[in-house]
């Protein structure tokens, strides 16, 4: 069955971008791509969805204040645009649909809001039905934390409770959404304080919902909490991302939990790698870190591919996409290096689809 991977980037002049549009391939058997589509005149499509359900691909456009959705020909891959809507705030750079698939969530971060659009049948956005504005004081880190900057839309599982890692206020919200009234619900908000300067980024769930692992990108570390049901949670284990050696800028940035839950992968833009961390099976938290070189410069994006079996690496200021070995990382058997699957200007996102099995980016 054919499968297509879609690539989002940065294409603006103030990004210093080389990006042009939404970018189309079609992956083979092997795992190679194949260059099909290019919907250029877009701003910014720095993150893409594709929906579960429906065969649509969302993006939002970094910097700008709209979302668009796209129907996706399942023939060839290629890419029509279904309509766009206002988010209701600027640069909206995350989104994830509700448990039914019926409101698509953003996180704006210029604006601190959080935007619920609802879904027609056929995947088109409806307007802004609700806005959830976030308040918190500013972290200490001045540019980087002038107030609430959400840089995350994830929904647990089997819910429509939505985490939103916080990176201008050092805090991890957590929100609960009621679908049939289009609302958050009052009063459901809780949050988590992280340390001071250390900037949530993007944050992954263990398989049973009971750890959540967040990236803080301004102090390149890892903190694992512990949650219940009732969203109340502990902070259990912090680790650095980086070796004690390494005193250059670093932002660390993408997160993947692989298949089998004993590993997390984080990449770091500065350090240029890949923090592979051993998970202990009984407790969950990190064991030990091993370094890997993403070969090529700011890997902002990561995610596996549909197989499992490849971690797609998007270097964001060298142009390419990698694909990693899962089982060449280190602890697992020998591997070769990695290879080059496309070369596109400013990836910041990979999303794939098939019509066997349709994965989001993470």
């Amino acid at each position: 069955m054919a499968a297509y991977a879609y690539t989002g980037c940065r294409t603006s002049r103030a990004r210093a971008a080389r990006g042009q549009g939404i970018e189309v391939w079609s992956v083979d058997n092997a795992g190679s791509w194949r260059h099909v589509q290019r919907l250029d005149g877009l701003v910014n499509p720095s993150y893409l969805l594709v929906d579960r359900h429906r065969e649509v691909l969302y993006a939002v456009h970094g910097d700008e204040d709209y979302v668009s959705a796209f129907t996706i020909n399942p023939r060839n891959g290629m890419l029509a645009l279904l309509n766009r809507q206002s988010t209701e705030g600027r640069n909206p750079v995350h989104l994830c649909l509700t448990r039914e698939a019926d409101f698509l969530v953003i996180a704006n971060y210029a604006t601190g809001t959080a935007a619920a659009l609802p879904v027609r049948h056929d995947g088109s956005l409806v307007p802004v039905a609700n806005l959830l504005r976030f308040e918190g004081h500013p972290g200490p880190r001045g540019a980087d934390q002038r107030g609430p900057h959400p840089h995350q839309a994830l929904r647990v599982p089997h819910t429509n409770r939505l985490i939103f890692p916080d990176k201008g206020c050092d805090l991890v919200r957590i929100v609960d959404f009621d679908a049939s009234q289009g609302q958050w619900v009052a009063g459901s908000q809780t949050w988590i304080q992280a340390r001071p300067g250390s900037g949530p980024r993007h944050a992954v769930l263990s398989a049973d919902g009971e750890l959540l692992y967040v990236v803080n990108e301004l102090d390149s570390t890892l903190a694992t909490y512990s949650l219940d049901s009732e969203g109340g949670c502990r902070l259990l284990h912090l680790c650095p991302l980086l070796p004690v050696d390494f005193q250059r800028h670093n932002q660390a940035a993408g997160i993947v939990l692989d298949e089998g839950g004993r590993r997390i992968i984080v990449s770091n833009r500065g350090h240029d790698s890949l923090a592979v961390m051993a998970l202990d099976s009984a407790t969950g938290v990190p064991l030990r870190t091993h370094w890997v070189s993403t070969q090529g410069r700011t890997p902002r994006f990561i995610t596996t591919d549909p197989s499992g079996c490849d971690l797609i690496v998007a270097n964001e200021d060298s142009d390419t996409i990698k694909a990693f070995a899962l089982r060449g990382m280190p602890g697992q058997s020998a591997g070769g290096l990695p290879r080059t699957l496309a070369e596109t200007g400013s990836p910041t996102c990979v999303a794939f689809y098939s019509a066997d099995c349709r994965t989001d980016a993470h």
